[in-house]
């Protein structure tokens, strides 16, 4: 394959873009694609806190400590912007251990914050795949939504 036809298939190299492998996400590595994501999920496995090239660094299973993974997430304002329909845009504070939505989950019960000391990301929605069947956020659920497509 030459160049120009890698050119014009418009490598996908953004945080949560769908993958069916790592290059995929990015020929040189940088990017892994995350393939038990529904659709698969380009991301930065074991990130630091504002290392990510986009998106916010998100800690899962941070409860003990020694259990906790990091992935580079896209971030959103609104599920739209996730750009897939499998995705809902929320806090990760509201992502409970079973991978459902609650917006009044108690702290203690959390699966997953945002780590980067950066106001605006620290702050963000993430674009992630709820657990079928699981309450959807408010805006999921408004007339006239249309998942982005």
């Amino acid at each position: 394959m030459g160049l120009a036809s890698l050119v014009g298939t418009g490598c996908k190299e953004h945080i949560g873009d769908a993958c069916g492998n790592s290059t995929d996400c990015s020929v040189t590595g940088v990017r892994q694609c995350a393939l038990a994501q529904p659709g698969g999920y380009c991301t930065v496995f074991s990130c630091d806190a504002d290392t990510c090239p986009e998106g916010a660094c998100v800690e899962w299973r941070f409860i003990p400590s020694r259990t906790a993974e990091t992935w580079c997430m896209k971030t959103c304002g609104n599920s739209g912007d996730c750009g897939r329909f499998e995705y809902s845009c929320v806090l990760p504070n509201d992502i409970t251990t079973t991978g459902a939505f609650d917006p009044n989950l108690p702290a203690d019960e959390r699966v997953a914050r945002v780590i980067d000391l950066d106001s605006g990301r620290a702050e963000s929605k993430i674009c992630v795949a709820l657990t079928p069947g699981s309450p959807q956020p408010a805006a999921l659920t408004q007339p006239g939504f249309d998942g982005g497509l």
